[in-house]
């Protein structure tokens, strides 16, 4: 597709409103983008041919964006983020004359910054570890679209408010790079207090990445309870065939639930390959007490569950291990309901935990305490006496409650 081959279609589809062939002419991944650099590769050439067939914003639009074509084709990709963010404030000015149509491409154009300003920071030969100024640059950049689209007051079927979650999401995803989590706060202070549609009437896409992100902000906060919740509502609303992006769920997903002895299925393993092979051995060891099995396996994991930032949390699973052992000793007793604290300190010896008897008691103090055993503690004895009334109640009955 040769210059103006592709002015004249981006001409068109402008003045047809179609949101979404005006983004495949602005991505760089699209098939365009080949032809015309076997055409054009000269910047002046483009400038000047673009200011005389297309109008304010969109000739700056178009100029830019096929000027980053040819830095990214050079390898250039500081010189393709200048460009391309140039590309995105030109769009942003001309936002208040459009509507809803226009949605698909600010999605992309954004999105591409993203990806140039990563891959300028990665470039860097002065790069210090841990700063990313490109992608922090970039993320300044969208907020502002985040906010035309926020705070338009358009009427409300042809709302830009309906990028909203789009541009959270990708925000989202430069803050969690970023490590500066605290940056989403702002963000959902400003959706709360805006005049928003329901979330459920955005797309499944946009409503899953949010809730993701979100499930992943209650995870850093410890508020275990709202993670499960958002993270479990973006894994269901997930379509079957990402399964890349279902895999990335259950990262954060099955350590809050191996926490609360809430285990996973034999199912859930089979067709998740990848959380498998990380969750499927300590998932095993909780369920059958086997504590020192859970140690060894979590020592194994510790680089990856580390990355993944899930670590502490799964190491907080292993009081359901303990508890599932004493409840071994429970049924290996045969049910009795008056057990000398001192055979449970033998258990956990045997599992490779040496403790003194006052660490046993207060284990076992802590297991009733939580409600996953039913009974009391007599010290002077130093006896458990259980309940002989479904002395171990369930676990998962207990996390939920």
């Amino acid at each position: 597709m040769n210059l103006t081959t592709y002015l004249n279609k981006l001409s068109l589809h402008i003045n047809n409103e179609n949101g979404k062939l005006v983004s495949s002419l602005l991505s760089l991944t699209h098939s365009h983008v080949k032809g015309f650099l076997n055409h054009v590769t000269d910047p002046q050439q483009i400038d000047n041919t673009c200011k005389n067939r297309l109008e304010t914003p969109w000739n700056d639009v178009a100029a830019n964006h096929l000027k980053t074509l040819v830095h990214v084709d050079a390898g250039d990709y500081d010189e393709a983020f200048e460009t391309q963010k140039e590309l995105v404030q030109a769009f942003q000015r001309g936002m208040s004359n459009m509507t809803r149509w226009c949605l698909p491409a600010l999605y992309i154009i954004n999105n591409d910054l993203r990806i140039i300003a990563s891959k300028a920071d990665d470039q860097a030969d002065t790069a210090v570890e841990g700063q990313r100024k490109k992608l922090e640059e970039a993320a300044n950049v969208i907020s502002k679209s985040f906010t035309y689209c926020i705070t338009d007051r358009g009427v409300l079927n042809s709302s830009k408010k309906y990028g909203t979650y789009c541009m959270i999401g990708i925000l989202f995803r430069i803050y969690f790079k970023l490590k500066q989590q605290n940056l989403c706060k702002n963000i959902l202070r400003a959706v709360k207090a805006a005049d928003m549609p329901s979330i459920d009437q955005y797309s499944k896409s946009d409503r899953v990445t949010f809730r993701y992100y979100l499930g992943r902000l209650y995870f850093l906060e410890e508020d275990y309870v709202k993670a499960e919740h958002e993270l479990d509502m973006a894994f269901k609303e997930c379509t079957n065939k990402h399964i890349q992006n279902k895999e990335l769920i259950l990262q954060t997903l099955l350590p809050v639930k191996l926490m609360r002895g809430i285990l996973p299925t034999k199912a859930l393993f089979k067709k998740f390959p990848r959380a498998r092979t990380i969750y499927s051995g300590l998932a095993t060891s909780i369920r059958t007490g086997d504590v020192k099995g859970f140690n060894v396996t979590l020592t194994h994991s510790e680089p990856l569950l580390i990355r993944q930032g899930t670590y502490f949390a799964i190491e907080k699973a292993e009081s359901i291990a303990i508890r599932q052992l004493f409840r071994k000793v429970y049924l290996v007793l045969g049910l009795n309901t008056r057990i000398p604290i001192q055979t449970f300190k033998k258990a956990l010896e045997f599992e490779g935990m040496n403790v003194e008897i006052e660490e046993a008691e207060w284990m076992l103090a802590n297991m009733i305490y939580k409600g996953y055993m039913k009974g009391y503690l007599s010290h002077e004895k130093m006896f458990l006496v259980l309940s002989k009334d479904n002395p171990f109640p369930s676990v998962a009955q207990v996390a939920q409650a």
